[in-house]
């Protein structure tokens, strides 16, 4: 018996049988203390670490066996009395928080940091903090947090960080209310989804095929059964329903029964008593192939003699080409204005230029999985960190061939997303086994099952020609992307469509010819990630526009404002911007030339290389292209008078259920901290589409104040009947009634609800207007009437300007500085939103810099996450700096608008360009890791 203490009591462990236990699932598993996460098990990521005798360790890393008589402190036992100690109370105070799953192991290593180092340097910090990953990108803040709590436990005074308020006086909306979840995720309270352990659950392991591309000879599953344990081996013989699923069009294989298309298919998976079985028995499954030509790049896709990778024997699909129609093409995109040709022959200034973008991993520190089980109703329910939880509702129940009373589909808190989890996986194969079984059943990935698994960011291929008059006026664009879709359709259809809409960039060009193609190979599935097909042709458009200004001597920004796009013109659509939609663009290169001018031409010091960069950016909010977008919001009053706001929007860190609960604030009068959110359950929430394209915000926010307003009318139409009173003469305030005109109070919400005798509640369905699809021609005929034709409903702005520094001896590019001024909107949650840009900032920059996620005859290389190329403490700017422009955008719910996406286009080309500004290479090809041959032969050059 192993004995030992954890959060300073005594713990006990039998081991048993050969194998050791190791500690990080101890704690999990035996302890409950599931605040330490598991992430990577490589000792990558951080999320495990735990002290042991106050020294940091990864207890990944670690057996129980060999923690006789030693100390371990995990997250939970750091709050005292229900305090939260000095380091958790820092990372509220500067909200250095987002989805939450690294932040158990992040406030670990601080404490283990602060125990060797009680006054560090911000290198030390960055040093010592260098082996946790935070994706959503909290760095900059983790560090002020770990000054504040440095400080305070040094005993020191140490001033209260005053947050941005944007807010008026009374007003909800502007302020930087605490997201409602920092303290329960500083504390490892939240739960994500293998964080919950159900009794008598069996354990799913996948037998995935080894080859990209082949033919499925034989699958024999009777050798799994021998391994004790296991349970029940499922193959496509199995799945009830439809045999295909997919987000747009359903030619995803649930199991592949006839041919595999690329390493993340699956032919069966075992599921057993514990993971050890299901493993062993996904091993012993045989399975026979008769490997087949691969295909892994466009160039041999599109030859005439190319093994087809779509299924002939699929339906026709309105959307994409799913059956081989135009052979391994998935998707085209066209759209013209004006003539081009005519308009080059005119220009001073002709560019041809071609730009690459590489595939990127999400590297999300949760993996992929999912869990189901029958519920008290019983009724199956289907347990993930999803994006979409009605969406995946509707494929799962055609998988299943269930009814929408017979399956639930439940959101979990998602430890990362950036749109990779807007897509099924496992969820159909879980809900299987629950389902033949009757046994709750989890699959919980390792690391390299997830990385095959989930879709990643589509590379592209792109030709640009840009043609402009002497004094900057771009007249004519032309733009070719090839975009690889990899084996299934997944977004493609619309990456494509928004990729090749705000390709342009935030400019006004008369002339234009856009073509964009989506093209099958056995490579890895491309789907949904953070920019949605914009932000790779944003780097290809504001590196030639660079280009373009340098060629005519025109500085950067005023090359974007001659062209910008401004009130009154069209977008590259053809949708005009008329008053009904916020253009603030402006702005943003207007507060970036004082920033320029003032704190950045400074750093330009003779003798050393520093270059500053400009990109700008748009992008849609929302999704537009023409489906029907619509969600609701329910409000209930609870006994002992809390509010119950019921939506579908799920949370993953963005931080929208806070900004929400601020709008419902705004409009209902219930104090901010009275409402209990639910969100994204199919079976107690109103119906609503996917949090995506920076839309949480604005397609929740509407539906939100509507029912709010009812709502706020029936509490006090049910008050005035109660006390006797006209309804008008009252008001609510902090969760009271109040009598307007003296501001007596009458009422609390907790009596009202006592002596109410029916249920006081409300639900509201909102529908967005109408959107459009492009017109090839961008409507240039009229087609629509232009007040009418409405591709989307609106677009954040921003422009970016970054400086860099280039190494005289080494040619390494540092990045001193991004400043990223943005419209988005009247700023709901201004710390909320300056989080989410800081986080798209430097995920947009480490995007171009270093990340290629390599993918060589269809497998990855990167199979491990400590392989892929994720930023970390020591790689974030030295300074950044978020400022949002004074904007309103008439379309959005108090004039708000998103901001998730638009953070991230920018980065990648400003710092290009600065590269270019500093030493003369110019970038094609991301990332910039490929070009230190280039930058050092300019060194030299630069000695001779």
């Amino acid at each position: 018996m192993i004995q030992f203490f954890v959060n300073g009591q005594e713990v006990q462990y039998t081991p048993a049988g050969q194998s050791k236990k190791c500690l990080l699932d101890f704690l999990r598993e035996d302890l409950g203390l599931t605040g330490t996460k598991r992430g990577c098990e490589e000792k990558a990521c951080g999320a495990c670490t735990v002290l042991i005798d106050g020294e940091t360790k990864r207890s990944c890393m670690f057996y129980a066996e060999d923690m006789q008589g030693k100390h371990v402190t995990t997250v939970e036992g750091l709050s005292k009395d229900g305090r939260l100690d000095p380091v958790q109370a820092a990372f509220v105070e500067y909200s250095a928080v987002q989805c939450g799953f690294c932040t158990p192991g992040l406030i670990m290593a601080v404490h283990g940091l602060l125990k060797k180092n009680p006054n560090p340097t911000e290198e030390e910090i960055k040093k010592g903090l260098r082996l946790n990953l935070c994706r959503c990108g909290t760095y900059p803040r983790v560090i002020l947090a770990v000054n504040k709590a440095a400080a305070v436990l040094r005993g020191e005074e140490y001033p209260d960080y005053v947050p941005l308020d944007m807010s008026k006086p009374g007003s909800f909306i502007g302020k930087s209310i605490p997201r409602v979840d920092l303290e329960e995720k500083v504390r490892g309270e939240t739960k994500f989804y293998a964080d919950y352990y159900f009794e008598n659950t069996l354990y799913g392991k996948a037998v995935y095929s080894p080859h990209p591309h082949a033919d499925v000879i034989s699958i024999d599953t009777a050798p799994a059964y021998q391994v004790p344990g296991v349970q029940l081996v499922i193959t496509a013989k199995d799945v009830p329903g439809n045999k295909r699923y997919g987000v747009l069009a359903p030619d995803q294989q649930v199991l592949c029964e006839k041919r595999v298309k690329y390493i993340g298919d699956m032919v069966a998976v075992v599921f057993a008593d514990n993971e050890e079985a299901a493993e062993k028995g996904a091993e012993a499954v045989k399975v026979e192939y008769e490997v087949l030509p691969g295909v892994f790049s466009i160039e041999d896709a599109l030859k005439p003699d190319a093994p087809l990778i779509p299924d002939p024997e699929l339906p026709p699909y309105w959307n994409a080409y799913v059956a081989g129609e135009k052979g391994n093409i998935c998707k085209e995109v066209a759209l013209h204005r004006g003539d081009v040709e005519k308009a080059f022959a005119e220009c001073d200034v002709v560019l041809e230029e071609k730009f690459s973008t590489p595939p990127e991993e999400h590297a999300w520190i949760e993996v992929d999985g999912a869990l189901a089980a029958y519920d008290e109703n019983n009724v199956l329910t289907v347990y993930a960190p999803n994006q979409s939880p009605f969406a995946d509702l509707v494929q799962l129940m055609d998988v299943l061939h269930l009814k929408a009373d017979q399956l639930r589909v439940v959101h979990l808190p998602a430890g990362g997303a950036f749109g990779g989890k807007t897509e099924l996986t496992v969820h159909a194969l879980v809900a299987i086994a629950t389902m033949k079984t009757g046994r709750p059943a989890r699959m919980v990935l390792k690391r390299k099952d997830s990385l095959r698994t989930h879709p990643k960011r589509h590379p592209y291929f792109m030709t640009y020609k840009v043609g402009a008059n002497k004094d900057g006026k771009i007249l004519a664009m032309q733009v070719n992307i090839m975009a690889d879709a990899g084996a299934y359709v997944s977004w493609t259809p619309r990456v494509l469509e928004q990729g090749i809409s705000y390709c342009t960039g935030p400019y006004y060009i008369p002339n234009l010819d856009l073509k964009g193609t989506g093209v099958y190979t056995n490579n890895l599935v491309s789907g949904a990630f953070r920019g949605f097909g914009a932000l790779q042709s944003h780097f290809a458009a504001e590196s030639i526009i660079d280009m373009v200004a340098g060629k005519l001597g025109i500085d950067p920004v005023t090359i974007r404002e001659i062209n910008g796009l401004e009130r009154g013109l069209p977008m590259t659509t053809g949708q005009i911007l008329t008053d009904k939609i916020g253009v603030d663009y402006k702005n943003t290169l207007k507060t970036v030339r004082t920033v320029i001018n003032e704190m950045l031409l400074p750093l330009k010091k003779p003798g050393e290389l520093i270059g500053i960069g400009v990109a700008s950016g748009w992008r849609s909010v929302a999704g537009g292209l023409g489906p029907v977008e619509n969600a609701g919001a329910a409000f209930e009053l609870m006994p002992g008078g809390r509010v119950s706001y019921r939506i579908a929007c799920t949370e993953m860190g963005q931080g929208s259920h806070t900004s929400l609960a601020q709008m419902a604030s705004e409009v209902t009068g219930v104090a901010w901290g009275d409402y209990d959110i639910l969100a994204g359950d199919t079976h107690n929430v109103p119906f609503g589409g996917g949090v995506m394209a920076s839309r949480g915000l604005f397609l929740w926010g509407h539906p939100t104040i509507v029912a709010g307003e009812q709502f706020r009318a029936l509490l006090l139409e049910k008050s005035a009947k109660l006390l006797g009173l006209p309804a008008d003469s009252l008001t609510i305030k902090d969760s009271k009634i109040l009598v307007t005109e003296t501001g007596e109070e009458k009422l609390t919400l907790a009596k009202l609800a006592e002596m109410s005798d029916e249920t006081l509640v409300v639900e509201v369905d909102f529908t967005l207007p109408k959107s459009n699809p492009v017109l090839p021609n961008a409507n240039e005929d009229g087609q629509v009437d232009p007040k009418d034709y409405m591709p989307h409903h609106t677009v954040a702005y921003n422009t970016t300007v970054a400086v860099v520094r280039i190494d005289p001896a080494t040619g390494a590019v540092e990045v001193l500085n991004v400043t990223e001024a943005c419209d988005g909107g009247q700023i709901v949650n201004p710390e909320a939103a300056s989080t989410q840009i800081e986080g798209a900032i430097i995920m947009g920059m480490y995007y171009g810099l270093v990340s290629d996620f390599k993918v060589v005859n269809g497998v990855n290389v990167a199979d491990s996450l400590g392989k892929c190329k994720v930023p970390r403490f020591d790689n974030m700017p030295r300074n950044m700096k978020v400022i949002f422009v004074d904007a309103e955008d008439p379309t959005g719910p108090f004039g708000s608008k998103g901001v998730a996406e638009i953070g991230g286009l920018t980065p990648a080309p400003a710092i290009c360009n600065a590269i270019y500004d500093a030493i003369g290479v110019r970038v094609h090809d991301l990332p910039v890791a490929n070009y230190m041959k280039d930058i050092k032969a300019a060194l030299e050059r630069k000695k001779g």
